[in-house]
């Protein structure tokens, strides 16, 4: 299995608090976690797979609404899984490669499929079989959910008259245009590929700013992640990183600039479509 998702994010315990600080917020500004139009259609114990889980937050919180459903979470990696005996009895989290065909023993077994903010483990010319894969897992009816930002659209903006946005836009920029081959895909390619499956596709589109208190937070996590991938090509001395005295100089820049009311925003996709009955 090859782990894309490490070549630009780190694993480990500062990266599990910041996806599950960032899953809270991005669901408190999509607002829901579950598009309205999979919800009605839902039995009352329905089996629910989430892949690229992470830290399997997601399941958790579904376990609360669903507490009788059977929910299946899968990843490339278990680092980020927390120990088993933390997770609700109804939670199991396992090992599995969305770039790789499912074992028929899993084919149409869920009432939904979802993922969310894969992009930057994913390659423009892998979107297309990865949705055929996860495909094979629904059931007749069943719903695939695809969450997804468009970073090349992110913006860093003013909250004040005296905001200052030089140093958070200076690092928004290098990371979207280091990664820019993959935050150019999957947003906007996913319905495509949805509908040559043959699935009924709704899409929805939020921005990542809705909700104002948010702002400052959602901010500072997108930070702490720019700075912890600058880090990582300095260690790695990737061309064109920057010296660890010029990202501490920078990092502390940022955060100012957050503190003066700086805020960074960009628009959040949900693809969801339904496989035939």
């Amino acid at each position: 299995m090859s782990d894309k998702y490490a070549d630009n994010m780190t694993r480990d315990a500062g990266e599990v608090q910041r996806l599950n600080e960032q899953f809270e917020i991005f669901t408190e500004n999509i607002g829901y976690i579950l598009h309205p139009s999979v919800t009605p259609a839902l039995p009352s114990a329905p089996r629910i797979a989430d892949i690229g889980t992470g830290t399997g937050i997601l399941l958790v919180r579904l376990q609360e609404a669903y507490p009788d459903a059977v929910l299946d979470g899968f990843d490339i990696s278990t680092a980020f899984f927390p120990p088993p005996e933390s997770l609700p009895s109804n939670v199991t989290l396992a090992v599995r490669d969305l770039k790789q065909p499912f074992p028929e023993e899993m084919h149409g077994k869920y009432d939904v499929v979802h993922l969310r903010l894969l992009i930057t483990a994913m390659l423009p010319e892998e979107w297309e079989p990865a949705v055929r894969n996860v495909l094979t897992l629904l059931k007749p009816g069943g719903f695939l959910q695809w969450d997804e930002c468009d970073f090349t659209a992110c913006t860093q903006l003013r909250g004040g008259i005296d905001t200052r946005v030089k140093a958070a836009k200076f690092m928004s920029d290098a990371f979207v245009h280091a990664l820019r081959d993959r935050f150019a895909c999957g947003w906007n390619t996913l319905p495509g590929h949805m509908e040559a499956a043959g699935l009924t596709v709704i899409t929805d589109m939020v921005s990542s700013d809705r909700v104002p208190s948010t702002r400052e937070r959602l901010s500072v996590i997108v930070m702490g992640l720019l700075f912890r991938w600058a880090r990582m090509m300095t260690e790695r001395k990737a061309p064109g990183s920057l010296s660890g005295d010029e990202l501490d100089r920078l990092e502390k820049e940022a955060y100012d600039d957050i503190k003066s009311g700086c805020y960074i925003r960009y628009d959040i996709h949900v693809i969801c479509g339904r496989k035939p009955l």
